[in-house]
């Protein structure tokens, strides 16, 4: 597909004050104010570097004149296109299933985005979308402003080679060389540009290890690059969250905290960068 790049992640939480609190100091951008309400079921904030959160009044409604949101947590990635329509006849072609399409006018909001919305990829399980930009003016990839990487588990009983294959059809290009993380027993494959990571749990016995009970399947983890990853350690317990564990090499130093509305919130420092 014609992807240009990471646009943004929509995440769901169950309070939007503290939403702001944890992610704002690593998006590089700045909030809308909140809009929504118990009309359409949930309220939302906008932040400009590319993270959409939603808080649902009754999670058994439709939220937004659209599907229910059950759970919390990072509910699809969205990748920019020059040309929505365009774009859904390259996923459909390649398998995609169209679930909506809708845009910002279509919600009161006004003339902004269109935005369509896929079933789950039907091998990897990945839950995407694809949105245009209506209105002139330059748009920063969520990749350049903030973003290392959206880490997306890839369930036990799925191949993993056969995932990346079916997801790379789908990005339109291929991920990195594969990675084996040894001390959570993962294997991995990254795709920069598009700020995408694929994990899955190494085979029982393998190197003697297997994952960890914190890894699952799906949209799990955010990585934020950092320049200064011990400020941005203190700014992230400042919002409340744990460290739950560090990695660290000549290259990357990694800093997961413990799970907040199941996302853990990663911090990033690469050597190179």
């Amino acid at each position: 597909m014609d992807l240009q790049c990471l646009d943004h992640v929509h995440f769901s939480v169950p309070d939007l004050a503290r939403a702001k609190r944890i992610f704002g100091p690593f998006l590089n951008g700045h909030f809308t104010d909140d809009y929504g309400g118990p009309e359409v079921n949930a309220f939302g904030v906008w932040n400009t570097s590319g993270g959409d959160f939603i808080e649902v009044v009754d999670p058994g409604k439709p939220v937004f004149g659209g599907s229910t949101i059950p759970t919390h947590g990072i509910l699809s990635v969205s990748f920019r296109v020059a040309a929505i329509d365009a774009g859904i006849a390259q996923a459909r072609e390649l398998g995609l299933v169209l679930r909506s399409r809708i845009g910002s006018e279509d919600i009161g909001l006004g003339k902004n985005v269109v935005q369509a919305q896929f079933l789950a990829e039907p091998v990897s399980g990945l839950s995407l979308e694809l949105i245009e930009h209506q209105l002139p003016g330059e748009y920063v990839s969520l990749t350049d402003a903030a973003v290392d990487h959206v880490e997306f588990g890839v369930a036990r009983n799925v191949a993993f080679d056969r995932a990346v294959g079916a997801l790379e059809r789908i990005l339109g290009s291929a991920f990195e060389a594969e990675g084996i993380d040894s001390e959570r027993g993962l294997r991995s494959r990254l795709h920069r540009r598009l700020g995408i990571r694929l994990t899955s749990p190494l085979a029982e016995g393998a190197n003697g290890r297997t994952a960890t009970g914190d890894w699952r399947p799906g949209l799990r983890a955010i990585a934020f690059r950092c320049a200064d990853v011990e400020s941005a350690v203190a700014s992230a317990r400042s919002a409340g969250l744990v460290v739950a564990r560090r990695f660290s090499s000549e290259a990357l130093h990694e800093i997961d905290f413990e799970p907040w509305a199941n996302t853990i919130v990663r911090l990033v420092g690469r050597g190179g960068d």
